[in-house]
């Protein structure tokens, strides 16, 4: 293949591998919230309906820390898709990297979601005498400042295993 056409189907892939990710991350942060406050809140309903922008910040916190590691697992793929596949490629290393990108996906979004989740129960101890829950479903925007600030934090902190393991997962693939 030529380089041209290398790089116009690299781009492809990293547009559509960021896609995928804001997708994962607002439909996994949706099901995260409904999760954590055992289904009491529709979060749809919170934000447009009722304008609750405490939830809207809890929302965002959780997609951007849970979109965050899924970048953090791109970037490593696109880094090995390069070095590979640049000077062009076959169709069995080409089937191990696309099964990589699903497992990278796959362990972005599981740690993503632990992290979303041990910040929040974590949260819930150190202020057990508040229902974070009942204070973001009566709009109470201090409690959704306080919830997204505790999970983009815990992301920062977190975001850098995602490209370790991410390494590790393309290492067992092209071992084999």
């Amino acid at each position: 293949m030529q380089t041209a056409n290398i790089q116009f189907l690299s781009t492809l892939i990293y547009l559509g591998l960021i896609f995928a990710s804001v997708i994962i991350s607002v439909i996994g942060s949706m099901a995260m919230i409904s999760f954590l406050a055992r289904k009491k809140i529709d979060v749809k309903e919170e934000i447009v309906c009722n304008r609750n922008v405490g939830m809207a910040l809890v929302l965002g916190s959780f997609t951007w820390t849970i979109g965050r590691m899924c970048f953090q697992s791109i970037k490593p793929i696109m880094n090995i898709w390069y070095d590979r596949f640049a000077s062009g490629f076959t169709f069995k290393p080409l089937v191990s990297f696309f099964v990589g990108i699903v497992g990278s996906l796959l362990a972005a979004i599981f740690i993503g979601a632990v992290t979303v989740y041990f910040s929040i129960k974590i949260l819930t101890v150190i202020t057990k005498d508040i229902n974070e829950w009942e204070e973001m479903k009566r709009g109470n925007v201090a409690v959704g400042i306080v919830i997204s600030i505790t999970v983009i934090v815990a992301g920062i902190f977190f975001e850098s295993i995602v490209s370790y393991i991410v390494m590790r997962i393309f290492d067992k693939i092209y071992a084999t």
